[in-house]
């Protein structure tokens, strides 16, 4: 990301407008503003922005409506966005969509700039694949953990002599020059072979001793997953994940939305099995689990232990017909009505923070 960042801010009142590009061009980002979303996906169909701050209800296109069609045009943009209302659903389609957090207004100067030297400080991926589109899914596991991403196929490399990223992923293509003539491409693009990951069959020694010689020292087992790349770049680097099994009421509606603008990534399933399917492409920090969906607790912390020994789980009750067995047990828990503070102070406690 260049060192003088690209904004552009969306909303239809003008005083938040005009206020806040006005703070942010003071604190020596350039800085453009439209008052629509047509008029934004024009905008960034004439120049190259870096984040985009929108509102997310406006006349017209809506904020997410105007955030996905911008994408379209800039894969890398990052989206921040605005709403003083309740739009869970909006909130969580920007989301799902690559947004990097949701800001509630009226918010404090403070919390944007927060927001913005977040994002700076926040890696920036790149990921290399056979074939454009390849690996949606992984692309958008990476997204909703925090970083930046953009993906690209390997005959449309131009773009990395503008925007060098701090980390590549790189998918080996079945022809071992084509691999490596990649990376040699690469590093004369950029100046220097970023930190890499190759995803590579462990047993082609060929192309490891080969890519070791350009400067590659991270090399994964295909397939690829989420957790695996952490592993290698760090907690630091990403998002709190926190799993969610709950019974889809209004209480945990808002509990899934607190916990996004506290900006922790936040993983829903209808039941634990659910949630040990998708282990094999994503992970999590800390499950809540609502006790009337899920009554044999022993049974799930034994299977959740074996898959991720590391994870904290908390066991939201609604009686005490559990409790017991979360005390002799040693389990977190929480009883219905919570307050949403305390889920948080509890999350906190787990990871150590």
């Amino acid at each position: 990301m260049d060192d003088k960042l690209k904004i552009l801010v969306v909303d239809d009142e003008d005083s938040l407008r005009l206020s806040l590009s006005s703070i942010l061009e003071l604190e020596g980002y350039e800085v453009k503003d439209a008052e629509d979303g047509y008029k934004a996906i024009e905008l960034a169909k004439q120049e190259d922005f870096d984040i985009i701050f929108s509102d997310i209800r406006m006349p017209g296109l809506n904020g997410t409506e105007t955030f996905k069609e911008i994408k379209k045009i800039k894969p890398d943009i990052i989206g921040v966005m605005m709403t003083a209302y309740a739009l869970n659903d909006l909130i969580v389609e920007a989301l799902n969509s690559g947004a990097f957090t949701c800001l509630s207004k009226p918010f404090e100067i403070d919390a944007v700039l927060a927001t913005i030297k977040d994002i700076i400080n926040r890696p920036f991926v790149v990921v290399i694949d056979k074939e454009s589109g390849a690996n949606v899914t992984f692309v958008n596991s990476l997204k909703d953990c925090g970083l930046n991403v953009a993906a690209c196929s390997m005959d449309k490399l131009d773009f990395l002599s503008k925007h060098k990223p701090d980390i590549l992923i790189l998918e080996a293509s079945s022809e071992d020059i084509q691999t490596l003539n990649v990376l040699s491409q690469i590093a004369k693009l950029t100046g220097s072979l970023p930190e890499t990951i190759l995803v590579t069959n462990k047993d082609n020694q060929h192309l490891i001793n080969e890519a070791k010689k350009l400067g590659v020292k991270n090399f994964v087992d295909v397939p690829l997953n989420t957790a695996q790349v952490f592993d290698i770049l760090g907690k630091d680097k990403r998002k709190t994940n926190i799993a969610l099994i709950d019974n889809d009421s209004e209480e945990f509606d808002n509990l899934k939305k607190e916990l996004v603008e506290k900006n922790f990534h936040v993983l829903v399933y209808s039941s634990h099995e659910k949630l040990l399917e998708e282990l094999k492409n994503t992970f999590f920090d800390v499950a809540l689990i609502d006790t009337q969906i899920e009554t044999n607790i022993c049974d799930i912390q034994d299977k959740i232990s074996k898959v991720l020994p590391n994870a904290g789980v908390i066991y939201i009750l609604k009686d005490e017909a559990n409790e017991q067995t979360v005390k002799e047990k040693g389990f977190f828990y929480i009883h219905k009505p919570f307050e949403i503070e305390d889920v948080v102070s509890l999350i906190n406690k787990i990871l150590g923070k």
